[in-house]
């Protein structure tokens, strides 16, 4: 080698070393804007780690559940599926998979959730019902999403540090420590038999779990006992998981599951599966 070929390399060899690592990028951010009764937000996302960042400008609560749907299937194939089950009171379709999305939160607030996305076919759906009874799927809501593989693989997003994880079990919320007032990013898993939710709401001064449960159980008469909601996880199947950030005041709160029994249609709820916890 003579003496400027190895003055060229010795510069390669200085310029590669003082180059910065190559590392993960952060999570795409994807906005979901819900208003009665649609969802504004983009048609393709790229597959990988995603934030969901539901911002509630309607009249009433909603939530965003992510719902795969099967090789081949459509966004036409879901809805005459959804409504088939709802006639009939039978659980979905065996190919739809249910995996995560911001759950309701106060007219006006945001919801964040954070999950690895697989390239694929997807809809994005309103399980919360209207004071009529109707959910607002039947009502139109939902939006189909591609998820989309990239050209080349890229380096693989870390999911944000939690700092607590809450358990989803056939019929409880397990937390791995109590919540204390501040900002927390909670992991969710589902290691229940059977799919399952968590939503989270604060409960109004003087009120508790007993009330909630005699009101949803009273078909919703009177004034709500619960004052804002915090979002959550929306519906994971078993095994899964996602993320969520929120805030938290000191006070007391629910953790409840409105997702159908899979055995006799009943609200998760009436089962047993809604915890008061107090946050200090």
């Amino acid at each position: 080698m003579n003496i400027r070929r190895l003055a060229l390399a010795s510069l390669a060899w200085a310029v590669a070393c003082s180059r910065p690592a190559p590392h993960a990028a952060g999570p795409s951010v994807v906005t979901i804007t819900t208003t009665e009764y649609a969802f504004r937000m983009p048609d393709t996302i790229p597959a990988g780690l995603t934030t969901f960042r539901l911002v509630n400008q309607g009249e009433e609560l909603h939530h965003a559940s992510l719902v795969r749907l099967g090789d081949g299937k459509s966004a036409a194939d879901f809805q005459a599926g959804i409504a088939a089950a709802m006639k009939s009171h039978a659980p979905p379709p065996s190919w739809m998979s249910f995996v995560g999305g911001p759950n309701a939160v106060t007219l006006g607030d945001t919801g964040v959730t954070t999950q690895m996305l697989e390239p694929g076919s997807y809809v994005f759906v309103c399980w919360i019902p209207s004071l009529d009874g109707t959910p607002h799927v039947m009502k139109g809501m939902m939006h189909p999403l591609v998820v989309t593989a990239g050209a080349a693989p890229a380096p693989v997003a870390a999911e944000p540090a939690a700092d607590a994880t809450i358990k989803l079990t056939d019929y409880d919320f397990q937390l791995s420590q109590p919540l204390s007032a501040g900002k927390h990013v909670v992991r969710v898993e589902n290691t229940g038999a059977q799919a399952h939710e968590v939503v989270i709401a604060a409960l109004s001064p003087g009120k508790t779990l007993q009330d909630f449960i005699a009101w949803e159980a009273g078909g919703e008469k009177g004034p709500l006992p619960t004052g804002q909601w915090l979002g959550g996880v929306t519906t994971l199947d078993v095994g899964g998981h996602s993320q969520f950030a929120t805030t938290f005041a000191p006070g007391s709160y629910l953790l409840l599951c409105f997702w159908p029994d899979a055995k006799d249609g009943k609200p998760h709820i009436m089962h047993g599966m809604a915890k008061q916890i107090t946050v200090s």
